[in-house]
């Protein structure tokens, strides 16, 4: 029996229950905190913790299985060599294959913008900084789902950063240079999102009742891999 893992190879939380766990710690980091202000941080606690659970630990091979590993390695998603129909390399990730995972973003953006314009003004600039970096980042990942991977759209994703003083600026009436700050550190995350994002291969695992994304540095490589042993699991 062939057992191997794959390097430098993780499963992304786009389906099944890595995706469930999603969808619970969205509204225990977002929502919930702010409708339940006194004890909003152990739900905000527990809702990354559950985040950081959805999030892919591995890929390897098992025989005849490909496992997938979440929930820090504790939960292990089998996919026989059989059931698959499609692996293949992505230049983009195709919006059709996710159109749930798009919607969770959808509706995470929509409550931050109704959020923000119903907000009193005059409040800590915290309140706005929370909606305004949802909206920001909630785009981003939109157009991650959407967009071809090319270097010339960095700039592009980067400039819609300056809606952030302008959204600010609209509640508070002035810009400090806390709020400098602040944008300086949403610049840098958003930065290291956008490497993570565009900085690495995506393949693409389709069966009958779901569909797979693997994050990689060679998606040719590891596909070649793949291939290689399910060819010798079936003429073994």
């Amino acid at each position: 029996m062939i057992r191997m893992k794959l390097e430098n190879v993780r499963p992304m939380n786009f389906s099944g229950i890595p995706f469930a766990l999603v969808v619970i710690a969205f509204p225990l980091i977002i929502i919930l905190p702010r409708a339940m202000s006194e004890v909003w941080w152990p739900l905000w606690i527990l809702g990354w913790l559950i985040l950081s659970a959805s999030w892919g630990t591995g890929v390897g091979i098992d025989g005849s299985l490909i496992v997938l590993k979440y929930v820090f390695g504790k939960l292990k998603i089998r996919i026989p060599f059989g059931e698959i129909e499609e692996i293949t390399a992505l230049s983009k990730l195709l919006a059709r294959y996710f159109k749930w995972e798009i919607a969770l973003f959808v509706i995470c953006i929509i409550y931050a913008f109704f959020d923000l314009i119903t907000m009193p003004r005059e409040l800590l600039k915290g309140y706005y900084f929370g909606d305004i970096g949802l909206i920001i980042f909630g785009l981003f990942y939109i157009f991650a789902f959407i967009l071809p991977f090319s270097r010339r759209i960095l700039v592009g994703i980067l400039a819609y950063l300056f809606i952030l003083p302008i959204l600010l600026y609209q509640k508070t009436g002035n810009i400090t240079g806390d709020d400098i700050s602040m944008f300086m550190v949403l610049a840098a995350i958003l930065g290291f999102a956008i490497l993570d994002i565009y900085g690495k291969d995506y393949i693409l695992i389709r069966t009958k009742k779901d569909v797979y994304l693997l994050t990689c540095r060679s998606a040719d490589n590891v596909i070649k891999t793949v291939l290689k042993v399910a060819q010798n699991v079936q003429t073994a």
